[in-house]
């Protein structure tokens, strides 16, 4: 290691001062590379936030949708025992159930405004 520490002393020394000014250049490159590293290592963490919030924002929604859709299936499945009931209801000749099994068909049939 003192070989190779004294042997770059003496390249510097060598032919009146070169060195020196390579070193200075070579230093000056690599201070401006390690500054753009830096850029770069910024910009990416900058991206990798958006990106997370982007796929917080994504998450969200989906759950949103998912709570949306469970609820549909809840509606969906009462909806579904009720017609059953007044299916049983109408086949021993309930004229009550018949007129709710009309009234249910009816509100189905009405427009709905949408949101």
């Amino acid at each position: 290691m003192e070989k190779i520490a004294l042997e770059a002393a003496r390249l510097l020394v060598s032919q009146e001062g070169a060195g020196w000014i390579v070193a200075v250049l070579l230093g000056l490159a690599c201070l401006h590379l390690h500054r753009e590293s830096l850029r770069a290592q910024e910009a990416r963490l900058g991206d990798t936030g958006a990106t997370a919030t982007a796929l917080e924002r994504a998450s969200q929604t989906n759950a949103a949708v998912a709570a949306a859709l469970e609820s549909r299936t809840r509606v969906l499945e009462d909806l579904s025992r009720l017609a059953a009931e007044i299916a049983r209801g109408i086949e021993r000749n309930d004229e009550r159930a018949r007129e709710k099994f009309d009234e249910i068909l009816r509100r189905l049939a009405e427009p709905r405004p949408r949101p």
